[in-house]
């Protein structure tokens, strides 16, 4: 799935992440609801298939597409992020691997950087700085991305309750949260989004290559074929979202929740308010709202990217 150079690679990679988010938005959509409902004592579904049903026919089937263009902003965001970041940071602490400039954002520099030598092969490289490159680039990228994640989740939640929608597209979204709340409002909820990512990039990172490999090993799967990618994605995303639910969760609410005249959360203070509350009024298994559709998400989205990147290799491989 690697491309003849690190710019084509990016490109493509943006490409292949911007159909796989158009695709799988639905799921993001009920997921997201699914999280949000319990928060103020109302249940709104009784479960996957209702959200979607009752979005679909209370909304218009186009609001299980509602926060498409935060989540393409975002994916054209982390396109600049990845190539400009990394050849910083290439510049600043050393070499490293041409295919891996920008395939990885920071992961791949921030590896080396902790210790790694350029040009190790993955097998070689352990278990620990796997994780922790992971993290750190998660938590990074998370936290430069989060006023297109707050917006994204201020327009999925809009319109669950029976009030009037709050806002009218994403530049509607975009002016009234500057106007009500201040620009720092663009930053609420970062605390659970860098604890999401620094959980999923970092198991996501150290598991897949280490469940592939146990499972081309047994021959349960073929390398690089479409079922050995939904294979692979679907038992580590099980593993990704297993551990990193509670943070998503918390993030949804702290974000979705409505605010008063003066732009504070309603329902929550911050981050550790939100566990403690969640945790006291819904019990432990509130922190795993939304669960399934996260996990189902995942699987078709790294098949999707695969085939995409793949397609376009092929189309361009002459260019």
């Amino acid at each position: 799935m690697e491309a003849t150079s690190p710019i084509r690679g990016i490109a493509f990679g943006a490409i292949a992440s911007s159909f796989a988010e158009i695709v799988t938005m639905p799921i993001d959509v009920v997921k997201v609801r699914l999280q949000m409902q319990g928060a103020d004592g109302t249940q709104h579904y009784s479960g996957v298939f209702d959200a979607a049903q009752k979005t679909a026919r209370r909304e218009g089937l186009s609001a299980l597409w509602k926060g498409i263009k935060p989540a393409l902003l975002r994916q054209a965001h982390e396109t600049i992020f990845n190539f400009f970041s990394c050849q910083i940071f290439f510049s600043l602490v050393g070499r490293v691997r041409r295919s891996e400039r920008n395939r990885y954002g920071l992961y791949a520099p921030i590896r080396n950087a902790i210790g790694v030598g350029a040009g190790t092969p993955k097998k070689d490289i352990g278990f620990h700085h796997k994780f922790l490159a992971g993290a750190l680039s998660g938590a990074l990228a998370a936290f430069l991305a989060n006023p297109t994640d707050l917006v994204k989740v201020r327009l999925q939640v809009d319109g669950m309750s029976s009030s009037p929608p709050r806002y009218h597209g994403m530049g509607h979204c975009l002016r009234a949260i500057s106007k009500q709340e201040g620009i720092l409002a663009f930053w609420k909820g970062s605390g659970p989004t860098m604890g999401r990512a620094t959980v999923l990039a970092a198991v996501e990172l150290s598991s897949y290559d280490e469940i592939k490999k146990q499972l081309i090993a047994y021959n349960l799967v073929q390398p690089r074929t479409i079922s050995g990618v939904f294979v692979s994605s679907l038992m580590t995303g099980f593993v990704c979202a297993l551990s990193s639910s509670p943070f998503d969760v918390v993030k949804s609410r702290v974000m979705g929740q409505p605010v008063d005249s003066s732009g504070r959360g309603v329902l929550y203070r911050g981050m550790l308010h939100c566990f403690v509350k969640t945790f006291q009024k819904e019990g432990i298994f509130a922190f795993y709202r939304g669960f399934f559709p996260n996990w189902a998400r995942l699987a078709p989205r790294s098949v999707i990217c695969f085939v995409v990147m793949e397609a376009l290799n092929e189309w361009f491989r002459f260019i």
